[in-house]
């Protein structure tokens, strides 16, 4: 069957994490930063990323909905909104725009990925077993996540009636299910909100859903990606690549603050065949920092040339947290402005490092980061080609950029290895962790 499936996602990392699903179950998919330009011959499987997790809801709104109605006009059949798999963004606003354009009998809302401690029961959302409210991630800098509870968050979001699907109805008799979407239909029930605490649930869940015949929306995280394909029928007719390794160095750049990539970047740094570059996060707030900047650079590429793996990153504790903060204060820059100066500075660094040496491959971890430096090298987009694990893609920069192979990484995501295995892997060398 020639299925056409169209992906929206308010970062880059999640329009990778989850549209590699679809690439490892047969269907050509590409990234794009972008709307796609008219001329673009696009492939079975698109992801337009918005980028709108990092302004505000109405201009994220807007992009939303301007992709939705791109994909109508082309003809993608099936729909797919990505969902942080920790609540963050405006998942409600964002829904209502797409519904706006497709007009769904339900929109299915799924955000957990159990493979990574992202679970639902009773409409609240949990990461390892605490409500995602409860962890690091309530003191995001750029989207702080207040609430747990998926139904409120929508209704005060979309103005829209909620439904659970808890795990009483997912395993519900044929007719006790069938009865029950009725009445949420004759209630005006709009979105349903799905516990899951295992794959196998996700699994049963697509696969009632799609049985029941209904228009939907679909969103939820990379667990509900992963299991989809196959239950609406998309067979995998390819071999899973393993992607084009070469023995030259690989650069890491992690933008990230998250608890889960600081762990990695220490684990990487550890290694003897790691060069840490340390990013001195202030100074890039202050006019000195392009000379800081050719420091760094110059330390990389020095590394680089004799073959070695490099890490550019930025080190996060509380006291930098509060250095970074007062210096942002002082030039009237909020937490957004931050995120992005860090970003673009990373991107710039990296841009001169790619253009002055011969690297293998990128690592970038985080989702600004890893946006702004495919952007700064030229990129338009990414082919995704196949992972390394699960939720860490590997695909080619496409554009008027280098044709590098770039793995992508939630700053939340992988074990604490994730990021060395990411850089041996893509180099062609074997670690114990693979």
């Amino acid at each position: 069957m020639n299925f056409r499936f169209g992906m929206i996602a308010d970062d880059l990392t999640g329009a990778n994490d989850s549209g590699i699903q679809l690439k490892e179950k047969g269907l050509a998919t590409s990234v794009y930063f972008e709307i796609p330009e008219e001329h673009h011959e696009l492939d079975e499987a698109i992801v337009i990323d918005t980028d709108s997790r990092a302004i505000d809801k109405e201009k994220a709104c807007e992009k939303t909905k301007a992709a939705a109605e791109f994909l109508a006009k082309k003809g993608y059949q099936q729909i797919y909104k990505k969902m942080d798999s920790t609540l963050r963004g405006y998942i409600g606003y964002e829904l209502q725009a797409i519904s706006e354009v497709f007009n769904p009998v339900f929109t299915i809302v799924a955000p957990a990925f159990p493979a990574y401690g992202r679970t639902t029961r009773d409409g609240i959302h949990y990461m390892k077993g605490k409500p995602v409210s409860e962890t690091e991630l309530a003191h995001d800098p750029k989207h702080p996540v207040r609430e747990s509870h998926i139904p409120s968050i929508l209704e005060k979001e979309t103005g829209q009636k909620t439904a659970v699907i808890d795990e009483t109805l997912l395993n519900a008799r044929d007719d006790e299910w069938s009865t029950t979407i009725n009445r949420y239909i004759d209630e005006g029930i709009e979105y349903l909100v799905c516990d899951a605490s295992t794959e196998e649930d996700l699994k049963k869940l697509a696969a009632r859903i799609h049985g029941s015949g209904h228009k939907v929306v679909w969103s939820g995280s990379a667990g509900l990606a992963e299991v989809l394909p196959a239950v609406i029928g998309i067979e995998s007719s390819a071999q899973p690549e393993d992607g084009k390794q070469k023995n030259g160095p690989v650069l890491g750049v992690c933008g990230s603050l998250s608890q889960t990539t600081q762990e990695q970047v220490n684990y990487a740094i550890r290694q003897k065949d790691i060069q840490p570059v340390e990013i001195d996060t202030e100074r890039i707030f202050y006019n000195d920092w392009e000379d800081q900047a050719e420091i760094y650079k110059k330390e990389a590429l020095e590394h680089l040339s004799q073959g070695k793996d490099v890490i550019f990153y930025v080190p996060s504790h509380e006291d930098i947290r509060r250095r970074v903060q007062k210096r942002a204060a002082e030039l009237e820059l909020d937490s957004f402005q931050i995120g992005k100066k860090i970003s673009e500075a990373l991107s710039l660094m990296t841009e001169t490092v790619v253009s002055q040496t011969s690297v293998s491959a990128l690592v970038l971890t985080g989702g600004d980061t890893a946006k702004d430096v495919a952007k700064a090298l030229g990129a338009t987009g990414i082919r995704l080609s196949h992972q390394l694990e699960a939720g860490i893609p590997v695909g080619e920069l496409i554009g008027d950029s280098p044709s590098l192979p770039v793995v992508t990484k939630a700053g939340a995501f992988g074990t604490e290895s994730s990021i060395y295995h990411a850089m041996k892997k893509m180099k062609g060398a074997v670690t114990n962790e693979q």
